[in-house]
């Protein structure tokens, strides 16, 4: 009598995330991705010492998880691609240096699986704005400044990843608005899109607030040197003036501006640990948010439709030249144009 065959192993996905956001969208793609029979397991590789994100995962209950999915806070170690056979593989971050390690050193002579690229606020843009570009240049944040070598390897990976367009296996699955022309860009080369509205997060047991806490989302604009902090206060207090606040700060914030800001006997600081997008979930249909241009306004409208979400466009003198004039246009058009259409 011959032996029973083994069992095989459901297929496995694996994500490398950074931030909370990244966490929350790797989430979305897998219950979105996972196979009908939901046989297909999701192991997270979150990266805890990256800023924000130690204070998440702690405050983050892993019995929310799925029981496909499993979560390792060891970031993207290139041994993980080198002892498991990933099905797909999930970036945060397409230009996390530490990604573009992992995935040079075990996929260097070896066929990558599918790579998906998940929602990293409005860098997003710039990271399919790269891979859909006819300059085809290196994987690399705006404004950044890096050695020769990783250059090499940030143009290596996105190579790769072009490659993979072309053969159908590129996706962007974002809860982002896609402008027509980077939809156009991306899918001519053989990427693909898919959406989502955050399904996943509105079965979570989290959220809520009632609106007389008057939520004003914080930004890491001012903290970023990206835009005037003397403009983005004199903001904050004509906000103030028309009545008592609850201000969610940004994790990039600095301590010394926040300690200052909550002298005001009329702000209310609350560090949410989980990412702003779990805490106003579910907000009561009367509730308004008020916030300037950023990823977290364009996920509230949609996982609040019935909430007004009042987004402050930044005026010219507000910029302090730092940034590139793609990241004002996504911030300042796209983002508020989302609005609109959430």
């Amino acid at each position: 009598m011959s032996a029973p065959s083994p069992t095989s192993a459901p297929p496995l996905s694996i994500a490398f995330v950074e931030s909370p956001l990244q966490f929350l969208s790797a989430l979305e793609a897998h219950t979105a991705c996972a196979s009908p029979d939901r046989s297909g397991e999701l192991l997270i590789r979150a990266r805890g010492s990256a800023k924000g994100m130690t204070s998440f995962l702690d405050a983050f209950d892993v019995s929310w998880l799925p029981e496909t999915v499993h979560l390792d806070r060891a970031g993207a170690k290139p041994g993980v691609l080198r002892t498991r056979t990933p099905v797909r593989i999930y970036l945060g971050d397409a230009c996390s240096g530490q990604v573009h390690k992992a995935l040079s050193l075990a996929y260097l002579e070896r066929r990558l699986p599918e790579v998906v690229i998940l929602d990293d606020g409005l860098a997003t843009y710039s990271t399919i704005e790269t891979l859909s570009s006819s300059e085809k240049g290196p994987l690399i944040r705006p404004r950044q400044k890096l050695k020769p070598s990783r250059t090499v390897m940030a143009a290596y990976v996105a190579d790769r990843l072009r490659g993979l367009a072309a053969s159908g296996r590129l996706g962007w699955h974002t809860a982002l608005p896609v402008p027509e022309r980077l939809n156009e860009q991306f899918t001519a080369g053989g990427g693909h899109i898919t959406r989502h509205r955050f399904e996943f997060l509105q079965t979570l047991p989290t959220g809520g607030s009632h609106p007389r806490d008057n939520p004003v989302i914080g930004s890491a604009l001012a903290a970023d040197g990206l835009i005037s902090t003397e403009a983005y206060r004199a903001w904050l207090d004509s906000i103030i003036d028309k009545g008592p606040i609850t201000y969610y700060p940004h994790r990039r914030e600095a301590d010394e501006f926040l300690a200052e800001l909550g002298r005001d006997p009329r702000v209310r600081i609350k560090h949410v640990g989980l990412p702003i997008e779990l805490r106003l979930v579910n907000l009561p249909p009367n509730s308004t948010i008020r916030s300037l241009p950023s990823t977290a306004v364009v996920s509230l409208a949609v996982l609040n439709p019935e909430v007004t979400v009042d987004v402050t466009e930044i005026p010219g003198e507000w910029w302090t030249g730092s940034a590139p004039d793609s990241l004002r246009t996504s911030l300042n058009s796209q983002t508020l144009q989302a609005h609109v259409r959430h």
